[in-house]
């Protein structure tokens, strides 16, 4: 399972850095300039939906992020999954399995985050479903955080199995489903984020 997760990484690695290079180079050319922006403070909602009709899933989300306009500053979607050990019925975890990953998550939110006055990260949503959490964060600069998480599988220091993917992403459209209004809307998954 290790070799695969290795693999998975040093391939969106590769790639991270060859469009980061090439958006780098764009940058360049028209001009480092630097911007001041709001953070929005976040706020917490919690949703409850089906995947597949039979898989619950309970998604904790950021709303305060939906008209977030300076996208392209956090322009790198960061989407970590954690596979629980322990589970209850309908793939979702015991209570000590869920308090063992949470804790977890917080460390791993925080350190991604960085400096709370001036943060590297937004944290957008993590979603609880079929045995395991999906946690998805924007990024300003991915290389800190690959950094991190990189030092984290190689030390094996993980109190759970788990992978990551750093993309390039300025209009978040990976993330798009989390940024909706969900009080105006029907809750359902089609489909499982990856």
């Amino acid at each position: 399972m290790r070799f695969v997760i290795t693999i998975v990484v040093v391939f969106c690695f590769c790639f991270f850095l060859w469009y980061r290079k090439k958006a780098k180079k764009e940058k360049c050319s028209d001009g480092m300039k630097e911007v001041s922006i709001i953070v929005p403070e976040e706020k917490y909602h919690v949703v409850e939906c089906l995947y597949e009709e039979d898989k619950p899933a309970i998604i904790v989300l950021n709303s305060n992020l939906r008209d977030f306009k300076e996208k392209d500053v956090f322009g790198w979607t960061c989407s970590l999954t954690i596979y629980y050990k322990d589970l209850a019925q309908n793939g979702m975890p015991t209570h000590e399995e869920s308090d063992i990953v949470l804790d977890y998550v917080e460390k791993l939110d925080s350190a991604i985050k960085g400096d709370p006055d001036h943060p590297n990260a937004l944290f957008v949503a993590r979603e609880t479903c079929d045995g395991q959490i999906n946690v998805f964060w924007q990024l300003n600069e991915p290389e800190p955080v690959h950094q991190y998480l990189q030092s984290i599988i190689e030390e094996n220091s993980y109190p759970r199995e788990m992978e990551y993917r750093i993309e390039y992403d300025a209009e978040w459209k990976s993330v798009e489903w989390f940024l909706q209004d969900f009080s105006k809307t029907k809750v359902e998954r089609d489909e499982k984020k990856d």
